[in-house]
């Protein structure tokens, strides 16, 4: 059911002001207003509540982290082929297995970030 101006009733009631300090506090970090946090709270269980924003930032932050693994590999890449006379096949090889893990890790945790993104868009 849209909420309009004309169904809505205004409720008036006493907390502690440490209690308003939470209200506050989580309706600043939810980005929502503090009518609309209680209406939530109100609803329990059947409603979830998700700082976006959080979310978001850790995703930022993977991506951010992901993108300097990215280049640490590169950068051994260069300097494997740079000196590729004097490393060992072996290294080679152990590379190879360990990068394919990578890239199945790397392409698992892309699928994982863009349906969390999905859902919270």
């Amino acid at each position: 059911m849209k909420d309009n101006a004309s169904n809505l009733k205004l409720v008036a009631f006493r907390i502690h002001p440490s209690q308003e300090a939470q209200i506050i506090a989580e309706s600043k970090r939810l980005n929502i207003s503090k009518s609309e946090l209680v209406r939530r709270k109100l609803k329990g269980s059947e409603a979830r509540i998700i700082d976006t924003n959080g979310i978001l930032n850790a995703i930022e932050k993977i991506v951010s982290e992901q993108a300097r693994v990215n280049n640490n590999i590169n950068q051994l890449a260069k300097h494997a082929n740079t000196y590729r006379d004097k490393i060992s096949p072996q290294v080679f090889r152990d590379h190879t297995e360990l990068m394919m893990k990578h890239l199945e890790y790397r392409d698992f945790m892309n699928k994982v970030l863009k349906q969390i993104y999905q859902i919270i868009k």
